[in-house]
């Protein structure tokens, strides 16, 4: 390489010499020895365009060596970080994005599989009867690419110098066709023969489910989609706030995504920015896949209890066997909120959420709300459960009261007369609750309640979003959920006075080493 770059660099060299003699020596005519301008222009865009020229090859002889230089390095390193064959089960990406797609059913397990872990997390090998490859399968070499922003199955293959007609004849495969949607950070697994002919990709579709593709020159030959077997086991963890919810929940052993399940489950009770306090507890019974003994994924919250600010809040996970699956109070009442269709009785609607003509600004602009018409001084009410976040003046809003609820979801009331007793930033209220009285302060021609509804921050019409719908377990199924819930009633029960007995010796025990 060095050798062959020394000669293109005497090469260019030599070029440049004669080049610019040859641009230098017209410069003056040997008649009248003035300047030859067109000459001089030829010869400059002769010279600028043969440096380009000869710099592009350079950078690209160069830096496709390196690219191939490092991609082989890139193979070899995976082939030794990935021990009986293996792969990464969460594709690079953090447990708690790669786990969304985990199964709710307990996977298949054969008995007669023989399965690896690796050392190395999330990353196994398995053989068995309903898992075992042909035996010619176990001489090819294998490669991971690893999936990046931008990439389509097309551009991978150009990548790596395959087929380029395979992609169109795997997108119309009714199981390889998965391949199509790839998503950034998993790692999808060739497989070459010795003449280094593709025969196989496998990809994680999820962390339970791996697809692979068998290949026979350039068309699909077989694809199937197998299940990693797994086994349940049920875990519990209990913590105390001290600086965060995060660190807290961290370091008693939950993922991320349990976090925020228990967020979300919680949140129409406890606002989770404001109400937290250190000292605040919580108490999590959940299920966990397992593969000999090493964790695959978690899986749902069972049970729960949170306590803040001398509060205390249990949900307890009841499926219905119908496929409906919630989260209730131990007495059967639902723990998602709902909202009311009209936070205005006795209105109408004047202005209905879109674009429109502003009737004071005169210009057409997003509506991103609905008008209720009322008589001045009309009760404006709590369209869900929340906290009042802002209650004041803004702008254009004139009087306004903004409610979060349960994290996801804000409401903003605007152009009222005044506000309802007690309603402050950083009270709570109830659905149903009056927080206002019509009015039309702001820019309004007259009265009238201006209403949005937002989730995670974005503007929904109120009028036709589907929101959450709340209620009780069912009659017929109360007996059933009234056994489970004495159950885990009193799991929670024995959880709690496990830890408070835990932490209980642990004070003796530094009370008497201070002593």
């Amino acid at each position: 390489m060095l050798s062959r770059l020394s000669k293109l660099v005497d090469t260019v060299s030599k070029s440049f010499k004669v080049l610019v003699g040859t641009a230098m020596n017209p410069y003056r005519n040997t008649a009248n020895r003035q300047p030859n301008r067109a000459r001089i222009k030829n010869h400059h865009y002769l010279l600028g365009g043969s440096v380009i020229v000869i710099g592009s090859w350079i950078t690209h002889t160069t830096t496709a060596r390196v690219y191939d230089e490092y991609h082989n390095q890139q193979a070899q390193a995976f082939a030794q970080a990935m021990p009986n064959n293996g792969y990464a089960l969460n594709g690079g990406l953090p447990d708690e994005v790669f786990n969304d797609s985990l199964k709710l059913t307990q996977g298949p397990f054969s008995s007669n599989a023989d399965l690896a872990q690796s050392p190395s997390d999330h990353i196994f090998s398995a053989s068995g009867a309903n898992l075992a490859e042909p035996a010619a399968l176990r001489n090819y070499d294998e490669m991971a690419y690893t999936v990046r922003r931008g990439d389509t199955l097309g551009r991978i293959f150009k990548n790596l110098d395959l087929d380029l007609s395979l992609p169109y004849h795997i997108s119309q495969h009714d199981t390889a066709k998965q391949l199509v949607s790839l998503s950034v950070g998993r790692d999808l697994l060739f497989r070459t023969d010795k003449d280094e002919n593709l025969r196989e990709l496998s990809y994680p579709l999820n962390a339970l489910q791996n697809l692979v593709v068998s290949v026979e020159g350039n068309n699909v030959a077989a694809a199937r989609v197998d299940d990693i077997p797994y086994i349940t086991t049920e875990q519990s963890v209990s913590g105390e706030i001290d600086s965060s919810l995060y660190d807290a929940a961290l370091e008693a052993g939950l993922s991320i995504r349990l976090v925020m399940d228990m967020v979300r489950i919680f949140g129409w009770d406890i606002d989770f920015v404001l109400d937290i306090r250190r000292g605040d507890t919580f108490h999590v019974i959940y299920d966990r896949h397992e593969l000999n003994g090493e964790v695959l994924a978690d899986g749902e919250i069972l049970a729960a209890e949170f306590t803040t600010q001398n509060q205390t809040y249990r949900a307890l996970r009841f499926d219905d066997g119908q496929g409906g699956t919630s989260y209730y109070t131990p007495e059967g009442e639902s723990m998602l909120g709902t909202f009311l269709r009209s936070p205005v009785e006795f209105s109408r609607i004047s202005s209905r959420f879109g674009k429109r003509k502003h009737p004071i600004l005169k210009t057409w602009r997003a509506h991103k709300g609905v008008d209720y018409a009322a008589a001045r001084g009309t009760p404006i009410r709590a369209t869900a459960d929340g906290k009042v976040i802002h209650a004041g003046k803004k702008g254009g809003y004139g009087k306004t009261v903004i409610l979060r609820h349960a994290g996801r979801f804000s409401t903003l009331y605007a152009h009222m007369n005044g506000y309802a007793k007690g309603v402050r930033t950083g009270n709570r209220v109830k659905q149903g609750d009056v927080i206002g009285y019509i009015g039309s302060t702001g820019l309004a021609t007259g009265p009238h309640l201006h209403y949005e509804f937002r989730l995670d921050g974005v503007h929904r019409n109120p009028l036709t979003f589907k929101t959450p719908k709340a209620g009780s377990v069912s009659e017929n199924l109360r007996p059933e959920f009234d056994e489970l819930s004495i159950h885990w009633m009193a799991n929670l029960d024995s959880l709690v006075g496990a830890y408070q007995l835990a932490k209980q010796n642990q004070a003796n025990s530094s009370g008497a080493e201070a002593f």
